[in-house]
């Protein structure tokens, strides 16, 4: 008993506390279960009204509670208790290391000057946080400036005038010392002033230093809940006045429990839960300083001729001289300590890995391609396509689900723009080396499987068919003798909410959806025919047969043609290579230009393009994108909207290239992001007027009034949509709106940079990810600091 009696409980307890603080500080943000601008909207379940607050431990949900308006109290705690512990903590170095040093030379000094002990003494009475609030109060409230630097102001300021305490307390300390023997045996024997200093003094001070090293932390969090009695916030305060609310603009714990005092009589949970973490915070670091103070004191006991007046609470443990020191393997209390960080390194290292898991819209089919292509001098192609299909999910399959669009142009298609028609003709249908049944409707192609796919399971379907292109088609197209293969093969359909994503055909705007995929072409032409297409390593001009891969894209594009002019050139170590005819007025080495220009500014401003080849290819038919490769009609009279189509395709290389959506259901998600990347290229990087970069948007939403068109959400089907407006202009404004109106929360100084930031941050979150209109509000919402609400005027927001 006795034994248990003596453990060191306050170093152990202490020791785990404040790493499991840090852990959390580390990776609070990623581990919350919301985003800050997440809200419990009041909904009626299960015949029980469900609105906030909501108590701690009532519901799974929301483990801690929420205050009134719905938020919850732990995703704000483990994004604010960052701020609380780090600040401290860099506060605390500052000021150690400045008081440390000071107090280290003024210490050595024979006489100490009166008015130094004066000022030390009135320094000591001094409260220090009436300083810090007359520093804060003008800077503070609504400010202008960004929440880190007044976070760095803060640091600043606190670090400076809590410095002299240090200063004071340090100079003493070497001073006592500097009276020793020991001392004045090494200055006799030589030693200068930093000799006596570094090796002499401060090894004496290193156990005191700690301590108060880790007592100076509880310290500066008191001076932070001080400052958050009277709403002044470490990172500013958001005050709104009708009614008068003070609101924490970092959440960091001091904040929320000033900002929740008033809650003290209603709701006061929304005030006991951060102020009992702020608590156990100032109390772990406490156990931490006194359990090192316990253990110092105790090693003082090793040498009983050393009187400390001190009765050790552990009994120590004499040194055994002459024997070797072993540390490998630890035990005891060093294995412990392994163990906790070993613990926490791969908890952490889990976290990290894990933390865009749960990013963007799952999609339970995956497929890899595997296709030959053989063209005659006709123009016909036979297509041996062999598809490794994975099930994913957790249900069985019993038939998959493709898209296979060159269906949808038979002969007697409904399409006007569409000259010709195309012809398509099946060999066979293989599931695993055995033939099986297959319908086919429009462009929807379901083929029965003989043996259900179960989860996790996959197989192997071929597709052996013949192929013609319709002449002068909808981006699947023959334009006198050269080939546009877009869309040419069976590509399998998303498999969503437990079943097969797959939408019919219509002309226009792009209605299939795919994952991403691997590709493996082989092929072969007739001669003079050369091969351009999504991979990064197509062959040179006037090679007619071989092979190429892609891998991580979302479809394969290929263009088969001859007699074409190239122009080629580079952005950041990416080709760039353009395709022409002649017989166009539109200059191809300026639409290179103007090619290399895009994919530079988006390059630096969005991210790294994901290819290192893009090919732009100037021919009747369709503006259209595909990875790698972008096709535009240099025969537009408009020579702006030429520019246009060129920058805005390119941007498409991200938001449909990288960045996946749902083209059928939610075609604004790609369409109006890259039509605001677009904008943002000619307002920023061709400098030219607002009104002028937008023009093309504004034009559209003048064209819906003109037809008095009764306003549609951004986010409706292709097949609902009444204007393509509504996808392409309407995001686009109301984006930069967004930008304009909101820019100084997102800590930008201006709305182009603000811009071009959110775009980037957006790019880099769902990068091989498919995100839908929820994903993206949530991503809105927490960069810009605004509420669901925002959106409501061109987004249905009711959205799961």
């Amino acid at each position: 008993m006795n034994k248990l009696l003596k453990i060191n409980y306050a170093l152990y307890i202490g020791v785990f506390m404040v790493s499991l603080l840090v852990f959390v500080a580390i990776f609070g943000s990623i581990l919350a279960p919301y985003s800050l601008t997440d809200q419990l909207e009041a909904k009626y379940e299960g015949g029980t009204i469900i609105a906030p607050p909501i108590e701690p431990f009532e519901m799974k949900e929301y483990l801690l509670g929420t205050n009134r308006w719905g938020y919850d109290l732990l995703t704000y705690i483990l994004h604010g208790l960052k701020y609380t512990v780090f600040v401290s903590i860099v506060v605390t170095v500052l000021k150690m290391a400045a008081g440390t040093l000071i107090g280290l030379y003024a210490g050595m000094m024979k006489r100490v000057p009166g008015w130094v002990e004066a000022f030390e003494k009135a320094w000591s009475y001094v409260p220090l946080f009436i300083i810090l609030y007359f520093f804060l109060l003008p800077i503070s409230f609504n400010p202008v400036v960004t929440p880190m630097k007044l976070i760095i102001y803060f640091i600043v300021i606190t670090a400076a005038i809590s410095t002299p305490s240090i200063v004071s307390s340090v100079r003493k300390k070497t001073a006592e010392i500097n009276k020793s023997v020991f001392i004045e045996a090494a200055r006799t024997l030589g030693a200068g002033r930093n000799r006596l200093i570094w090796h002499h003094i401060f090894p004496q001070l290193k156990e005191s230093l700690t301590v108060m090293f880790i007592l100076e932390i509880v310290y500066v969090i008191t001076i932070m809940g001080q400052l958050a009695l009277v709403n002044i916030f470490v990172g500013g305060t958001k005050v709104t006045y009708d009614p008068l609310l003070y609101y924490s603009m970092t959440n960091e714990l001091a904040g929320l429990v000033g900002q929740a005092r008033g809650n003290i009589y209603g709701t006061y949970h929304v005030l006991t839960v951060p102020l009992t973490v702020l608590l156990v915070t100032t109390l772990s670091f406490s156990l931490l300083a006194n359990g090192l103070k316990n253990r110092f004191q105790s090693n003082y006991q090793r040498m009983p001729w050393i009187k400390t007046g001190f009765e050790p609470v552990l009994q120590p443990k004499r040194k055994e001289y002459g024997e070797a020191k072993k540390n490998w393997p630890p035990r005891g209390e060093r294995l412990a300590l392994f163990l906790l960080i070993l613990f926490l390194l791969v908890s952490g290292t889990f976290v990290y890995a894990t933390r865009n898991s749960d990013i963007g819209v799952k999609n339970y089919s995956r497929a890899d391609y595997d296709i030959h292509l053989k063209m005659d001098e006709a123009g016909k192609f036979t297509v041996d396509a062999n598809i490794d299909v994975k099930n994913l999910s957790n249900k069985e399959w019993k038939e998959a689900v493709f898209y296979f669009i060159p269906n949808s142009f038979s002969e007697g298609h409904p399409y006007k723009t569409v000259k010709g028609h195309s012809a398509v003709e099946f060999q066979t249908i293989k599931v695993e080396g055995k033939k099986t049944s297959h319908t086919l409707e429009n462009d929807t192609l379901k083929v029965n499987l003989p043996k259900k796919i179960k989860k996790r399971d996959k197989a192997k379907i071929s597709f052996s068919y013949t192929m013609e292109l319709p002449e002068e088609g909808s981006r699947l197209s023959r334009v006198g003798d050269r080939y546009y293969l877009a869309q040419w093969y069976p590509m399998l359909a998303t498999f969503q909410d437990g079943k097969w994503n797959k939408e019919a055909f219509t002309n226009g705007l792009e209605t299939f959806h795919t994952g991403f995929s691997d590709y493996h072409i082989t092929y072969e032409l007739p001669k003079g025919y050369s091969f351009i297409s999504t991979s990064d390593a197509d062959p040179k001009p006037g090679i007619h047969s071989g092979q190429v891969k892609s891998n991580k894209v979302r479809d394969f594009f290929i263009a088969i043609v001859k007699d074409v002019h190239v122009y080629e050139t580079e952005s950041n170590g990416v080709a760039i290579r353009l395709f022409t005819k002649t017989d166009h007025n539109k200059d191809p080495e300026l639409a290179l230009q103007l090619a290399k220009n895009a994919l530079s500014f988006y390059q630096k401003k969005i991210g790294d393009y994901p290819h290192s080849q893009l090919d732009l290819i100037l021919d009747l038919g369709q503006n259209m994108e595909y990875p790698g490769a972008v096709t535009v009609n240099p025969y537009h009279e408009n020579d702006k909207f030429f520019k246009i189509a060129i920058v805005h395709e390119i941007a498409h290389q991200y938001f449909y290239g990288v960045v996946a959506n749902d083209s059928f259901n939610e075609p604004w998600i790609d369409e109006g992001i890259t039509e605001f990347a677009t904008n943002m290229y000619f307002y920023i990087k061709e400098d030219e007027p607002l009104g002028l970069a937008q023009e093309l948007s504004i034009n559209r939403m003048k064209s819906i009034e003109q037809e008095q068109i009764n306003r549609q959400y951004s986010n409706t089907p292709v097949d609902q949509l009444t204007h393509s407006g509504f996808v392409y202009g309407q995001p686009a404004i109301n984006l930069y709106k967004l930008a304009q109106e909101n820019y100084p929360a997102s800590g930008h100084s201006d709305v182009k940079t603000a811009a071009m930031d959110f775009l980037s941050g957006y790019y880099n979150r769902f990068k091989y990810k498919e995100v839908n209109t929820a994903a993206f509000i949530k991503y809105s919402m927490e960069y810009f600091n605004v509420p669901r609400a925002y959106f409501n005027d061109w987004l249905g927001t009711e959205v799961s």
